[in-house]
């Protein structure tokens, strides 16, 4: 298996730290997971360039809107749904100076999808700083029928698309924002192994 290997493909992430080197910062926060990685982010120091923080907050989470707003009074754009953070991002995007850094804490569904959102607009996602926060589920990306299924949380998960059950592999295309999954049984019909959490 793969587990316990090192796979090129696989993102690391760390931390949030600032980039000294930047004419304005864009922070984009998922969560209460995700606004507490930026609260740490502040706690490091508060640059001078302007920062825009895009936070997009969860129902029944903590909500660190009033503490993010002490630090950003003048641009933090809260939202209460995913949907509505990323137009937010995509009308940002146009007016964002040269030397934008960009910075995500959050899901790797939230990450990766604001990572194919900037690539339009010449930003690679090895530019982007990501902190993966709160869950670890997957998006896995069937290469049977090409349908993407999110919140994957184990080891096989049924497609969403062609209701296949996938080993979801370490393997990750970040063209896609997802890992790849293969069919489990497809040597030996019906034979699936033990299905175990391993993305909580």
């Amino acid at each position: 298996m793969e587990r316990g290997y090192w796979i090129r493909s696989k993102p690391v992430y760390s931390a949030l730290v600032w980039q000294q080197q930047a004419n304005a910062h864009l922070v984009l926060v998922e969560g209460s997971a995700g606004g507490l990685a930026a609260m740490k982010l502040f706690q490091q120091m508060l640059p001078q360039q302007s920062i825009t923080v895009i936070y997009e907050t969860e129902a029944g989470g903590a909500d660190y809107t009033a503490a993010l707003k002490k630090v950003v009074p003048d641009d933090l754009q809260v939202f209460n749904s995913h949907d509505a953070a990323m137009k937010a991002l995509e009308a940002h995007l146009p007016e964002a100076l040269m030397g934008l850094r960009i910075y995500v804490a959050g899901s790797e569904k939230f990450m990766w999808d604001i990572a194919q959102i900037v690539l339009h607009y010449g930003v690679d996602d090895a530019d982007i700083a990501k902190e993966l926060t709160g869950t670890l589920a997957r998006s896995v990306y069937c290469v049977h029928c090409k349908a993407i299924t999110h919140n994957a949380h184990t080891n096989i998960q049924a497609c969403s698309g062609c209701g296949k059950k996938l080993f979801v592999r370490d393997h990750f295309s970040r063209r896609l924002g997802a890992y790849m999954g293969l069919m489990v049984d497809a040597e030996d019909p019906g034979q699936i192994p033990e299905i175990e959490e391993i993305y909580p």
